[in-house]
């Protein structure tokens, strides 16, 4: 996953290039759930751009910023100026610290996962968020021949830019669903490529 350092200078910009506009305002969609949080966990958080708008939502929130690439957290870090309520993590989800998260947000991470490893991925994090936390995920869904030759293009341009080795969208909405997570809301954007959804974690 190193290969994303190489990504970081221009990693937002390419973004927009492969989606346009609505990747990044799919992922300040459902923000509002951050208003009454405690402390967030952020598993692939990349470039940093969203951590602006998520202080607007909740000043005081306490962050664990995870990301497997130096160059990203290098960069997520500049953004972040002098904040002191953002703990920077260079690593996986296997890196995750603490036991006591009340949000996670996973933006674009979960199609780096065959549909088996996201099932480790939830029992992950299902051991380390308090009692009926509520996890915002962004991503893709494929609904047209066209968006899935787009995914089919991405998959193959970060394989080569990267090595990822994940070469499909897992299906991980009705995956979540499956592992017992309760959606509470969900939004897409207008061509349905990019789907917001806000789960609850069953409350033990």
């Amino acid at each position: 996953m190193n290969g994303y350092n190489r990504l970081a200078p221009f990693y937002d910009r390419l973004a927009t290039v492969f989606v346009g506009k609505q990747l990044q305002q799919a992922q300040l969609a459902l923000l509002p759930y951050l208003q009454q949080k405690r402390k967030l966990l952020i598993l692939g958080g990349g470039t940093g751009w969203i951590l602006s708008h998520i202080f607007k939502i909740n000043p005081t929130l306490e962050i664990d910023y995870v990301d497997s690439a130096a160059q990203m957290i290098a960069r997520a870090r500049q953004r972040a100026g002098s904040n002191q309520r953002i703990r920077f993590i260079e690593g996986t989800e296997a890196a995750v610290p603490d036991k006591d998260y009340d949000a996670v947000i996973t933006n674009f991470y979960l199609d780096l996962f065959t549909a088996q490893d996201l099932m480790v991925l939830i029992g992950l994090l299902r051991a380390s968020v308090a009692n009926g936390a509520t996890w915002l995920v962004t991503d893709f869904e494929e609904h047209t021949g066209g968006q899935r030759m787009k995914v089919k293009l991405m998959y193959y341009f970060f394989w080569m830019a990267t090595g990822l080795k994940t070469r499909a969208l897992p299906p991980w909405y009705q995956i979540l669903i499956n592992a017992g997570l309760l959606p509470v809301e969900s939004k897409s954007t207008r061509s349905r490529f990019i789907r917001t959804v806000a789960f609850q974690f069953k409350i033990k």
